[in-house]
């Protein structure tokens, strides 16, 4: 909205509020009479609504269940890895080995 209202400001400041029922009844009447004259505004309007609509269904899903529980247990997995090695006197490792132990704990 880029028309200013009787009092000089710009109307498009209030317009995601406008949108979100957060202002005053009455000032988001104004700005409805506003848009039945002024198709600029009534365009940016119906697309402040269309967007805060998608964000608001695609919040709204949810992940499939078994993704879900895929998260979880990854959540409460823990892995330790070890590495032990054996050296000669000279500092040549003579032996290496990497253990890797994991544990998942159950679900709260």
């Amino acid at each position: 909205m880029t028309k200013n209202d009787d009092s000089g400001r710009d109307l498009r400041y209030g317009l995601e509020e406008a949108v979100d029922g957060e202002l005053p009844r009455e000032m988001v009447e104004r700005m409805r009479r506003h848009t039945d004259d002024c198709p600029e505004c009534a365009h940016e309007w119906e697309l402040v609504q269309r967007v805060k609509e998608l964000v608001r269904r695609s919040c709204a899903d949810r992940a499939p269940s078994d993704l879900r529980e895929r998260i979880a247990v990854q959540c409460r997995t823990v892995s330790v890895t070890t590495t032990s090695t054996t050296t000669s006197a000279d500092g040549t490792v003579r032996y290496s080995r990497t253990t890797t132990t994991r544990r998942t704990f159950p679900g709260a």
